[in-house]
């Protein structure tokens, strides 16, 4: 069929619109690419965002050299072969602290501050010592009051630190929690409490043989039964009542143990 000279004229404005479309369209794509590589370049090859500087204010008792250690480790991580944390935009600070928490047990209050552009700022504190909890395997390890091992001690009776030994179970390392969190506050309280009748405590055991109990030895040479699914307050109130109003000097500095896991009851030898 031949085309008449408006057919041609129409294909060629056809043509030439579809050549001016797609050359825009390579225009606007070059240009976002343009933008893109831009901005991974400044992003993560230039440099000019990088963490340069890490200040770290440590009251632990963990060494700076290990601390900022956890940090470059997270800082070098990379994904695809890039560099993606050494960045202070990409920087997490809620993942360093989880790092930072994970590695160093005995520390505690962690925060992660960015310093725009270059520096990052660490600050860790030492945890306080609740006492020190010996297991049945001999392994002993200091541990806070929230029940968390988070160093390794020595076997100790020394009156500094609160002493468990706990003939039912062991732990492998610091970072697991030596008991549930009942009877951390139960063991906890009843130290307290039985400090306030004036009653030195030389250790606490947790026995073997029978659950719900443990064992105060106290510093007269006697050990006192208590329950730890018992009301606590009772059972100290009971004792009180029994030292002060049931017994003579002569016998408490022969007794044995006194036994009030039973409420309102005593027994005693």
């Amino acid at each position: 069929m031949v085309k008449t000279i408006n057919q041609n004229y129409q294909d060629k404005y056809l043509a030439d619109k579809r050549k001016r479309v797609i050359f825009k369209i390579a225009i606007w794509l070059a240009v976002v690419l343009a933008v893109i590589s831009g901005i991974t370049y400044f992003l993560f090859f230039s440099k000019l965002f990088n963490v340069r500087e890490i200040s770290i204010d440590n009251s632990s008792l963990v060494d700076n050299q290990e601390v900022r250690s956890v940090v470059d480790r997270y800082l070098e991580q990379k994904f695809f072969f890039l560099p993606r944390f050494s960045n202070i935009f990409f920087v997490n600070p809620d993942k360093l602290q989880s790092l930072i928490s994970e590695s160093f047990p005995q520390a505690k209050n962690i925060f992660i501050t960015k310093k725009y552009f270059h520096r990052l700022t660490v600050a860790l504190e030492r945890k306080e010592t609740a006492g020190i909890w010996c297991f049945k395997d001999a392994k002993c390890f200091y541990f806070d009051r929230e029940g968390t091992a988070f160093d390794t001690a020595i076997n100790s009776d020394g009156p500094l630190f609160l002493n468990i030994y706990d003939k039912t179970r062991a732990i492998e390392k610091p970072g697991e929690k030596v008991a549930g969190p009942d009877l951390i506050n139960f063991i906890l309280n009843a130290r307290r409490e039985v400090e306030k009748l004036k009653i030195d405590i030389s250790k606490i055991i947790i026995p073997e043989e029978e659950r719900f109990r443990v064992n105060v030895l106290t510093g007269e040479g006697w050990e006192l039964y208590l329950n730890t699914e018992d009301d606590l307050q009772n059972q100290i109130s009971v004792l009180n009542i029994f030292l002060t109003q049931k017994i003579s000097p002569e016998k408490r500095s022969q007794l044995r143990y006194i036994d009030v896991r039973i409420p309102n009851r005593v027994y005693y030898k």
